[in-house]
């Protein structure tokens, strides 16, 4: 590891620490965590633009069991954290000072050190035990953080889901990383691909590995807890776990499927594909189909991690077929869209929390006409906004082009079904960019433009010079990555060809990566020509012939949405409620309420279900807890009993040498004396001609030096 990478993560530590030292401020905290960003992401350039193979793994003398090591690919995840964590911070200096108390802010600060080093542990791991340890305190951290927001039975409801699902998630991912074991392979991820698997163990880990680290990116059916956990989050925090938390579950993934499994069968790469897809569509019509702002982007992020598994489905497809160079387009086209993503996602969330700050509220309902409050931040909000509807000259763009170039090439893997399977998937593709360009024409369009729907709309202050910082240096990236996506491309091309051991896609990253400029040039040029010869006229919009435009006249979220709604009636099932007072006038009422509640189809018939099993699985489990220590001894006896029968059943391992009679193997540096009898189990000593790693084969036990045979023993053999 470089010396500087260790000194970020001491940079770290020491955020927390000064962070719950009372006497000092927030600066001093807040100092040493822009120290590690900082150095963690010159670390991770360096690493991914050097091109170096895998460096060997160094541990600390204190934790010589948890060695970190720095690899390409870890590179990059450490460089996507650094990049999305500091205006994150930044924007989190302002939130907290309005948000918390001085107590619950010293937590905050803590925590968020923590929670970002923890997904630095993940990415950098180099063993198992490194990677599980940070795994589960990444969730530990973000619940914590969550948890400071308030206090309610809802919130604590939505916290345990979020607990438990992450932990089943780590007990599948700890389950595939162990299965390796069986392969005869060490518990490091230099020596795990190298392990000797069949290939139903192969599958086996596969399965585990979708499971596992599908939890943690979200995919359907196991995306329960992601619309539930990022809105209850503070927007600092809501912005960590949708832009990077989420991305540790790819690093994941990508490790285990194509770093240490290798290649695979065909069939790996069609599930992924069929997750990817159902979770991508899923994603943006739930989204379609919410009134929050944090419940809206929570979804998209779903959508987005189908999206990047659509691409590393594909390349597992390719891989399997034998067409390696676009396999790494593919994997090319997932890893940039990772990048993409979190830039992007990051900034909507901080600005959600930026509006909630000014507005008072996150519900559509209540916002708009916000843009002439906070132009800067409106504007920020609007290339984001862009940046996820994959609009041209931004970085979303030319993610999701590389990925349909990608799916277009189904034909490489010869004739028949193959040929035609990647192809008509990106009408998927297609289908879900068109309705989330309708998605971010509603949330924008709904709470920065038209007329305030509030009294505290109508009156949001522009946020301080702080946020608006935090907000403008995203957005920058978002638009210098769409225009200049070179920076990235070429060294994402030689991490591809690294992984795949193929040939980098240096071909179609070169076209995109020389035509985007001039295109941004042109579009540069006609934008000041045509401000320049604008003439501004201003005149009342007509309103149908009434005296003048009211809130109530214009679009809002459910109107604008009921179009598509409609046409995908069967995915949202929603439970209406009309309600007239009175009751006795039903054609005349003096009020109307109308109620829509809508519950997934996987949380009526999964995760219901799957709840009163285990609930009535428990209540019939309370009886054997009867208080009485005579019962608790006999349980205990009775599960090891079964543990030795199990043992006694497995037999003598395959790989242990049969020893023949008469004849002793060496006990191994882990016994106490050199050797051991042949018979009757009596202790035999070193010989004075030297040291032996064998028993003595001789039929008597030899006898310490000096000590003779009594007359009673002289007879004995």
């Amino acid at each position: 590891m470089p010396h500087s990478f260790d000194v970020a993560m001491g940079c770290l530590l020491l955020s927390a620490a000064l962070a719950v030292w009372k006497r000092l401020g927030a600066a001093p905290a807040i100092t040493a965590l822009a120290a590690g960003l900082g150095l963690a992401g010159w670390d991770g350039a360096a690493a991914l633009l050097r091109g170096a193979g895998p460096p060997a793994a160094t541990a600390s003398a204190a934790l010589p069991q948890f060695p970190l090591a720095l690899t390409r690919l870890s590179a990059f995840f450490l460089l996507l954290i650094a990049l999305v964590s500091a205006p994150v911070a930044l924007h989190a200096v302002s939130y907290v000072r309005r948000h918390f108390r001085p107590n619950r802010a010293r937590a905050f600060w803590a925590l968020l050190a923590l929670f970002v080093l923890s997904m630095m542990i993940v990415v950098t791991a180099a063993n198992v035990f490194a990677f599980l340890f940070g795994w589960e305190l990444m969730t530990l951290f973000s619940a914590g953080l969550i948890a400071l927001e308030g206090d309610s039975p809802e919130r604590r409801h939505n916290l345990l889901i979020y607990v438990v699902m992450m932990h089943a998630g780590a007990a599948a991912v700890a389950s595939a990383f162990f299965l390796f074991a069986s392969g005869g392979a060490t518990l490091s991820f230099a020596g795990m691909g190298a392990a000797a698997l069949t290939p139903g163990v192969r599958s086996a880990i596969f399965l585990l590995a979708v499971v596992g680290f599908g939890v943690k990116a979200g995919l359907v059916p196991l995306h329960l807890w992601l619309p539930r956990a990022h809105p209850l989050a503070p927007s600092p925090v809501s912005a960590l776990m949708s832009a990077v938390m989420l991305k540790t579950a790819v690093y994941g993934f990508i490790l285990v499927c194509f770093v240490l499994l290798g290649p695979g069968p065909a069939w790996w790469g069609y599930l992924t594909l069929g997750l990817a897809a159902v979770t991508a569509l899923l994603g943006v019509l739930f989204a379609l189909g919410e009134r929050s702002l944090k419940r809206v982007l929570a979804y998209s992020s779903i959508e987005n991690l189908g999206l990047i598994f659509l691409g590393l489905g594909a390349a597992l497809v390719f891989r399997s077929g034998g067409a390696t160079a676009w396999a790494a387009l593919a994997l090319l086209a997932a890893l940039l869209h990772t990048l993409n993503h979190a830039l992007g996602k990051g900034l909507l969330f901080l600005g959600a929390g930026t509006v909630g700050q000014s507005a008072g509220s996150m519900e559509l309902d209540q916002l708009g006409g916000l843009q002439r409050r906070m132009p800067m931040a409106g504007g920020a909000f609007l290339i984001g906004c862009g940046c996820l509807a994959g609009v041209p000259l931004l970085n979303g763009f030319v993610s999701e082009w590389l990925l349909l170039r990608a799916l277009l090439a189904g034909p490489a893997l010869g004739e028949g079904g193959k040929a035609f399977a990647l192809p008509l998937l990106s009408g998927v593709l297609g289908l879900v960019g068109g309705l989330a360009a309708a998605c971010f024409v509603m949330l924008y369009g709904v709470a920065f433009l038209g007329r305030p729907r509030s009294e505290a709309a109508a009156n949001a202050p522009a946020p301080d010079r702080i946020t608006t910082l935090a907000l403008a240096a995203l957005a920058a990236a978002c638009l210098l990555t769409g225009i200049f996506p070179g920076w990235i491309l070429f060294p994402l091309a030689g991490l591809t060809a690294q992984i795949l051991g193929a040939t980098a896609p240096l071909p179609a990253v070169g076209a995109v990566a020389r035509l985007l400029p001039w295109l941004g040039l042109g579009a540069a040029l006609t934008a000041g020509a045509l401000a320049w010869r604008r003439r501004r006229r201003q005149a009342p919009t007509w309103a149908c012939g009434l005296p003048a435009l009211g809130p109530r006249m214009q679009y809002s979220a459910a109107s604008f949405s009921k179009p598509l709604r409609t046409a995908f009636a069967f995915v949202y099932q929603s439970t209406r409620e009309t309600r007239r007072w009175p009751a006795d006038e039903p054609y005349f009422p003096a009020a109307v309420a109308y109620s829509s509640v809508r519950t997934t189809s996987f949380e009526r018939k999964l995760y219901r279900p799957l709840a009163g099993w285990v609930l009535t699985a428990a209540q019939r489990l309370r009886r054997l807890h009867s208080g009485d220590i005579q019962a608790y001894l006999l349980y205990i006896f009775l599960a090891l009993m079964a543990l030795l029968l199990t043992l006694t059943g497995a037999g003598p391992s395959a790989a242990t040498p049969r020893v023949p009679l008469g004849r002793s193997a060496s006990l191994g540096p882990f016994s106490s004396q050199a050797g051991a009898p042949a018979r009757r189990g009596r202790a035999s000593s070193t010989p004075r001609s030297g040291p032996r790693s064998e028993i003595s084969r001789s039929p008597r036990a030899a006898l310490p030096a000096g000590k003779r045979r009594g007359p009673r023993e002289r007879g004995r053999p």
